[in-house]
């Protein structure tokens, strides 16, 4: 339970008054705590996507943003379909998620990117033949096989 002071200081900070009716509403969520919930929910997939599983966190994004409406703590928000992306640098390949969100009707709604990386094998798909009868062994892309 929270104490409320004689001036309403701590309730101020989570209701507001609509000037229409005078009814009290929810202040938005601040962005910073709703990117933190995406990113904690994104960790989820991190590494383990592939190509034909990229809506499979959206449905999780959508049903946390639908509760975030449904309580009044955003007012609306839109998630544009998953974008492919690779690093020319280092070759990392994510879904990048592109989220608009709009806090109050005044407000226009406001960007958000998530990066979400793609399932990588540390196995390589070419496999090494020895002497000892350990064939068809795959290589590991982290280790140096030597072939003497």
């Amino acid at each position: 339970m929270v104490a409320y002071d004689s001036m309403n200081t701590n309730m101020n900070k989570h209701v507001r008054f609509d000037n229409r009716n005078n009814q009290p509403r929810r202040v938005s969520l601040n962005l910073a705590h709703i990117k933190f919930d995406l990113l904690k929910i994104s960790e989820l997939y991190d590494g383990v996507l592939t190509e034909e599983l990229a809506m499979l966190p959206t449905r999780l994004y959508e049903q946390y943003l639908q509760d975030l409406v449904r309580d009044q703590m955003i007012y609306e928000f839109r998630i544009e379909a998953p974008e492919l992306r690779e690093n020319t640098e280092t070759g990392a390949r994510s879904f990048t998620y592109t989220f608009h969100i709009q806090g109050t009707p005044e407000r226009t709604p406001k960007v958000l990117k998530i990066h979400v990386g793609l399932y990588k094998s540390a196995w390589s798909p070419t496999t090494r033949h020895t002497a000892d009868g350990m064939c068809c062994m795959p290589n590991r892309l982290d280790r140096e096989v030597n072939n003497a």
